[in-house]
């Protein structure tokens, strides 16, 4: 079984987060009931709003004015990060108690409201940051130009990538855990992130594919909506066989083959006459992926030998070679 990120429900990991939590609202209810207690003395601390580290332009009414970055602002900023952190690293684990455990919700949906929730906390985080240092799109806007420019030649690939995980995520032509094949990539999939998402290969080895390939190029999922597939195996007899008991022998055959499905039903057709054999294909279901190669080498093996028991040749290529020899001319003196 090959590894991936998300199990159903990971209760070791949500233990750790749920003690983790319980802690920080310990943590946060002592400094509410200290600051509850203390707050006649918090005026004190306003020397801190005297410190300035610097200045920013801001417009009010229409008018530029200078405004001060003071250590209290950097102080909250760093509360600010703090929280965003412990938001983001726990943020699994708290939906999963809460909400995702009384809802009947496949894995990859939970791993998609996740990524994107934390994204979003990351951007909210982010924005009261730099509006407490005194950031400004005045400020920025140039640089999301410049950005913009660049975005339109040497980071259009990397561009195409994000917007690309993030169809992905709401799309869900992929999720985690499902087979793939994308080229000549084949795998699980174990990890889902804005940039790139991680196959596991049949070897075990990881393979890091760009978002932009999934949504771009020619992607086969296994196992997005049903994972039943169907295996095709030809099977060839010699000329002069009984062809009846050829077929009830290969029909009993898989249909003895424990892992092969009943519905859909199996078949075996006779497509023709081939060049040394009678020529059959079988039509077969199995449940998983990974029990197509595990029933073609039963099936082969069960088959050999029932046509071994019933004396029906498998053929092999033959060639019938005519020696001509002709007559030595007769000699004239």
């Amino acid at each position: 079984m090959l590894p991936v990120d998300e199990k159903l429900v990971d209760i070791p990991k949500i233990n750790a987060q749920t003690i983790k939590l319980l802690n920080l609202s310990i943590g946060f209810g002592l400094i509410i009931g200290l600051w509850l207690i203390w707050g006649n003395i918090l005026p004190a601390f306003s020397f801190l709003d005297e410190i300035v580290l610097w200045d920013h332009k801001a417009t009010v009414d229409g008018k530029d004015i200078f405004q001060p970055i003071t250590l209290t602002n950097l102080m909250l900023s760093g509360l600010y990060i703090f929280v965003m952190v412990i938001a983001v690293s726990n943020f699994s684990g708290l939906m999963e108690l809460f909400l995702f455990r009384r809802l009947d919700m496949e894995p990859g949906s939970r791993y998609a409201i996740n990524q994107l929730a934390k994204y979003v906390l990351i951007s909210i985080g982010l924005i009261a940051v730099a509006n407490e240092l005194g950031g400004s799109w005045s400020q920025v806007q140039w640089l999301v130009a410049a950005l913009g420019v660049g975005l339109g030649f040497g980071l259009q690939e990397i561009f195409a990538n994000l917007v690309s995980g993030i169809i992905i995520l709401f799309e869900r032509p992929i999720r985690i855990g499902d087979t793939v094949t994308i080229g000549d990539v084949s795998g699980k999939v174990s990890r889902i992130q804005m940039r790139a998402t991680t196959i596991i290969d049949w070897d075990q080895k990881e393979l890091i594919v760009p978002n932009k390939n999934f949504i771009t190029n020619q992607l086969v999922n296994w196992t997005l909506s049903d994972a039943i597939t169907r295996i095709v195996i030809p099977v060839g007899i010699a000329y002069g066989s009984d062809i009846e008991l050829a077929y009830k022998v290969m029909m009993d055959t898989i249909k003895s083959t424990p892992t092969v499905l009943a519905e859909p039903e199996p078949s075996v057709l006779f497509l023709g006459f081939g060049e040394s054999s009678l020529n059959f294909t079988l039509h077969i279901y199995v449940s998983e992926l990974r029990n197509r190669l595990p029933t073609t080498h039963d099936l082969h093996f069960r088959l050999e030998k029932a046509f071994r028991e019933n004396n029906i040749e498998i053929p092999f290529p033959q060639r019938d070679v005519y020696i001509r020899r002709d007559k030595p001319a007769d000699k004239t003196e």
